[in-house]
């Protein structure tokens, strides 16, 4: 008996579609609402700096360029955050959003989860400062 319905169901099944798709060839579609990346608007950040404070995981890191010309620049690191949305439910002025982007993110570096928001020539200035020491101002 046991014989028979195995057979029955291996017959069966050659006559079934696969209920996998293949992956690499066929991606599968990212859900509406899937929390995949927080999204930056830098023309709306006025520096409250409420993001990095309620951030659970410090993942946010607001640096301020000039803050009377509203100049910022967001760093981000994607490997860190836990997409609580705790950032976008705080911020007043609607300067953050979580996006259905970066759907597969793999990498062997750190560097690459490492997200810059801002203006390119912000974003250049903060790079170009980060390499060199901070200066104690009390020795000079």
């Amino acid at each position: 008996m046991k014989l028979i319905g195995i057979i029955n169901d291996a017959v069966t099944s050659l006559f079934r579609k696969p209920a996998t798709i293949a992956y690499p060839v066929k991606n599968k579609p990212v859900p509406e609402r899937y929390r995949a990346r927080l999204d930056f608007n830098a023309s709306k950040c006025t520096g409250c700096m409420l993001c990095m404070r309620d951030c659970p995981t410090n993942t946010i890191k607001i640096n301020v360029i000039d803050r009377k010309a509203k100049q910022f620049v967001m760093t981000y690191n994607i490997g860190e955050c836990v997409y609580c949305m705790q950032c976008v439910f705080n911020c007043r002025f609607d300067a953050l959003q979580m996006t259905n982007k970066c759907w597969e993110s793999a990498s062997d570096a750190k560097k690459t989860f490492q997200i810059y928001y801002g203006k390119k020539e912000h974003i250049d200035f903060l790079l170009a400062n980060k390499d060199q020491p901070a200066v104690d101002q009390s020795e000079v």
